[in-house]
């Protein structure tokens, strides 16, 4: 109020509440048990195809894509191939909670047991006050 009472300009923005530090927790606890459990078709170092773990960082990429139904890609600087999946840091509250409900059946759907500590995390982002929706 003291900016508009002295007359300066203001900007008024509304929108969803951010994602909080606890979704962001439960998101890499899951992501995490996903890297440890289910086998995917990428390519390694060399740039040949195999069948096997990724890491969380990997399985980000991937599933934010697939979350978007995104198949952006761009071409990279050595001449492979980048996705271009979303960013998580710009997901408000509801998208992230969204997204991580995405993983989550991801997971379930090929088998992953997930961890006491996926579980934890989840458990303290969605505490009441804290669910997505």
């Amino acid at each position: 109020m003291e900016q508009i009472e002295a007359g300066n300009d203001v900007e008024i923005l509304l929108r969803e509440p951010a994602r909080t530090l606890c979704a962001n927790s439960a998101m890499w606890a899951t992501l995490a048990d996903i890297a440890q459990q289910v086998d995917w078709p990428h390519t390694d170092s060399a740039g040949r195809w195999v069948i096997g773990k990724m890491t969380p960082e990997s399985w980000k990429a991937v599933l934010t894509a697939g979350f978007e139904q995104e198949t952006r890609m761009a071409q990279g600087v050595a001449g492979g191939t980048v996705m271009l999946g979303a960013r998580t840091s710009q997901y408000s509250k509801r998208r992230m909670g969204e997204f991580i409900e995405f993983a989550h059946a991801f997971g379930a759907d090929r088998g992953v047991r997930w961890s006491a500590k996926a579980a934890e995390e989840l458990a303290m982002w969605a505490k009441p006050g804290r669910a997505a929706a």
